[in-house]
């Protein structure tokens, strides 16, 4: 009976400090005290299975929101973390476990959107530097890693198109610059993904000649006969 009392006792004074840290991080957030709110959150998550929802909620957003304000100082170097993927995991987590969050997350996803485009855009400069198809194709998966994020936050249907463009022009990257059929099997699985992209993308522009003209040139080569009829159809519709 002793043993068990010092057991409950443990875990009562386990969960104290846990919650103890939590509320400790958000006072420092308040203050501007960041790293400290860091470490304070870091040790909370050392016993995080003592703590609440409602607290793992509150210290996944504050995280959440730190690793946003850090992406936004974009002269800050961060070599070693990347605070917009850390900022995407850590609100994600809030917006899944606590709808009371959900005003505060559609604030902070606002903010982390253009932010994403903005890094994804990024690959394209690096990528049209490039000479090797490895490296280019390297770039664009990158890209697609951050529109991907972007559309994760539901903030826009503009990354759905991206996506679809990017998964192309690598399939076109493949299929252009090799013979090697193992490549070409990856290429097609890039075409197929980009297929399923612009379709999603249609939904919002119908008639979009670019979008249709894509559609067809990517069904051409995978030797899809009935899309590329379909796509020839529209594309008179739509004045092509």
């Amino acid at each position: 009976m002793k043993q068990l009392l010092v057991v409950i006792s443990f875990l009562g004074v386990t969960a104290l400090h846990s919650q103890s840290y939590v509320d400790l991080g958000i006072r420092h957030f308040a203050v501007g005290e960041y790293e400290e709110a860091l470490i304070d959150f870091k040790e909370a998550e050392q016993i995080e299975s003592m703590i609440t929802e409602s607290a793992k909620a509150k210290m996944y957003y504050y995280r959440g929101m730190i690793w946003l304000m850090r992406a936004e100082k974009s002269s800050d170097d961060f070599a070693e973390q990347d605070p917009l993927r850390l900022s995407v995991e850590y609100l994600s987590k809030v917006n899944k476990m606590d709808n009371s969050w959900a005003p505060q997350i559609v604030e902070a996803y606002d903010r982390l959107y253009p932010l994403l485009i903005k890094e994804a855009d990024s690959y394209l400069k690096f990528e049209k530097k490039e000479e090797e198809l490895s490296a280019k194709v390297n770039f664009l998966d990158e890209r697609i890693v951050y529109l991907t994020m972007a559309q994760d936050l539901d903030v826009s249907s503009t990354p759905v198109l991206y996506l679809g463009q990017t998964n192309k022009r690598i399939g076109d990257l493949i299929f252009e610059g090799s013979s090697n059929v193992i490549e070409l099997q990856k290429a097609k699985t890039y075409y197929e993904t980009a297929l399923q992209h612009y379709e999603q993308a249609r939904y919002e522009d119908p008639f979009s000649k670019e979008i249709i003209q894509d559609l067809l040139t990517i069904s051409k080569r995978l030797m899809d006969a009935d899309r590329i009829e379909e796509y020839n159809k529209l594309l008179q519709l739509a004045g092509g």
